[in-house]
């Protein structure tokens, strides 16, 4: 944790209040730091000297930077937690008594490589587009794919909701591929090949940036080794 961040840096990352929640806090003034009110996320906080009260809930420093990596079984929603009870990756996260939060989502049924972590910074940098950070999916069709079609995933074309191109595009048999993107926009694998006609049976996340799935089994929740931090960071251009 850096010694001075914003406010909802400090808040997010060492209680269980969610940034929607702190803005509404902020407009009702219940947000108060060393007695004063304050109206601002990025109010700049000492953490470890300010006194930060919101709703009535002193805010301490408790925790560093922590990063784990999360293998998605299939039928787990990527939210905290959900209103119909189902399994989410909130379950798991809780079970490690931290203030985290997982980056980006899966949809339901697809597999693999999540990020746990209580770091906004790298969260960002992890999904802007404009950080251009490559995930890596192995995907499962319903029939063979034209080359044709395979030449359209590399060179590019249009969605409902914008372009998409595939940085790159390999076999493993007729009806398995391994995909890299640099997006995360919703669901955007399987629209993109509903687009051509096919149908995606199985999806798995194999590799965000530097960080992979090697040692995880289903349901795993990982710390980051020192190499594997750092690998990331450098690759994000973080300095910690």
């Amino acid at each position: 944790m850096k010694i001075n961040c914003s406010l909802e840096e400090f808040v997010t990352t060492q209680s269980y209040i969610s940034r929607r929640d702190l803005l509404d806090f902020l407009k009702k003034g219940q947000v108060v730091v060393n007695d004063k009110p304050v109206s601002s996320l990025k109010e700049l906080i000492h953490s470890k000297q300010d006194a930060v009260v919101v709703n009535g809930e002193v805010i301490q420093y408790q925790f560093s930077y922590v990063y784990y990596r999360f293998f998605k079984p299939k039928g787990v929603l990527s939210t905290m937690e959900d209103p119909k009870g189902r399994r989410c990756v909130g379950d798991y996260i809780r079970q490690l008594g931290m203030p985290l939060f997982p980056v980006g989502r899966l949809d339901k049924d697809t597999t693999g490589l999540m990020i746990i972590t209580n770091d906004g910074e790298l969260s960002h940098r992890l999904m802007h587009p404009s950080f251009e950070c490559e995930k890596v999916y192995h995907v499962t069709l319903d029939k063979r794919v034209s080359k044709q079609t395979i030449q359209r995933l590399k060179a590019g074309f249009f969605l409902d909701d914008g372009p998409i191109f595939f940085t790159t595009v390999s076999f493993l048999s007729d009806q398995e591929l391994i995909l890299t993107l640099n997006e995360g926009r919703n669901r955007l694998i399987r629209r993109s090949f509903e687009h051509f006609n096919v149908r995606v049976v199985q999806l798995k996340r194999l590799q965000i940036a530097m960080i992979d799935l090697k040692g995880l089994s289903r349901g795993d929740l990982i710390p980051f080794s020192a190499k594997e931090k750092t690998s990331l960071f450098d690759s994000l251009d973080i300095v910690r």
